[in-house]
């Protein structure tokens, strides 16, 4: 992707790269997929940590190729997010909306919204410019396609391969090691989202989720951040730590049967709660 920003009118985003983020230009693009105007800017900055905290996304794709779409934070609120790169961010906040970027250039953008220039001179058509439209317009396609894999993303409950020293969960996005000695053995249980509510995810806080599964780091109703490798089940293996560490919950086929392996394999034989 890349932007253009000219404060008379707003903001494009076009589709000229998948990963990338082009420079700010002031050529008229033929290829413009967004546009959010300018009108009764209130703020232009370069985002901070704070803007991140306690993200969820509401509608959109998140983590694999960027951030698209509508997300909320503790402190943005509800916003519009066209990020690839978040150290790069840059918040825009207007009278209809807070939107975020992440242009390459993140002076140059800022300086563009804020000063205004004269009007752009549209360049001439020619054939390059009508290949860039074609390429354009494939990659934006593309782009689509790869977001709608990701809400589509249904793979069931993760892989794992549990030894007498650790278990590894194998995930596409958020794939971990847990080491015998880190976790409570003797209280691995099976929870029901359903009863123990306090389990319950209440938001993503780093992670992948779409309807379908949900992997990665997220705050549970008691408050406490888990990790978390969710199919569509409600009934999970719940693997405490020893100290401070985070818990993990993760689903199974055979959640029962699995607890029972887990105890076999680190030296735990107490019966299953």
């Amino acid at each position: 992707m890349s932007f253009s920003a000219d404060p008379g009118w707003g903001v494009r985003l076009v589709a000229k790269g998948l990963c990338g983020i082009g420079r700010v230009h002031r050529s008229e693009p033929a290829d413009r997929t967004v546009r959010v105007p300018l009108d009764g800017v209130r703020e232009v900055r370069a985002a901070t940590t704070d803007d991140f905290r306690g993200c969820l996304r509401l509608f959109g794709n998140g983590g694999l190729f960027g951030y698209y779409g509508l997300f909320r934070t503790s402190k943005l609120g509800k916003s519009t997010w066209y990020v690839t790169n978040r150290g790069k961010a840059v918040v825009v906040v207007t009278g209809e909306k807070t939107a975020l970027f992440s242009p390459d250039d993140v002076e140059g953008f800022m300086t563009a919204i804020g000063a205004p220039t004269p009007a752009p001179v549209p360049a001439a058509p020619d054939g390059g410019s009508r290949f860039g439209t074609l390429m354009g317009a494939a990659i934006g396609i593309a782009a689509t396609a790869v977001a709608a894999a990701a809400m589509l993303y249904s793979p069931g409950p993760p892989s794992y391969t549990l030894t007498p020293e650790s278990l590894t969960i194998h995930d596409w996005f958020y794939p971990v090691t847990l080491n015998r000695t880190g976790v409570d053995v003797e209280h691995i249980r099976v929870i029901d989202l359903g009863v123990d509510t306090e389990w319950q995810p209440t938001e993503r806080t780093n992670g992948f989720g779409n309807p379908r599964y949900r992997s990665g780091w997220f705050r549970v109703a008691s408050g406490k951040i888990v990790r978390m490798y969710r199919a569509d089940g409600t009934r999970l293996v719940l693997l405490p730590p020893k100290g401070d560490g985070a818990a993990v919950l993760l689903e199974t086929r055979e959640p029962e049967k699995f607890v029972v392996e887990v105890r076999e394999k680190w030296g735990s034989r107490s019966l299953l709660p």
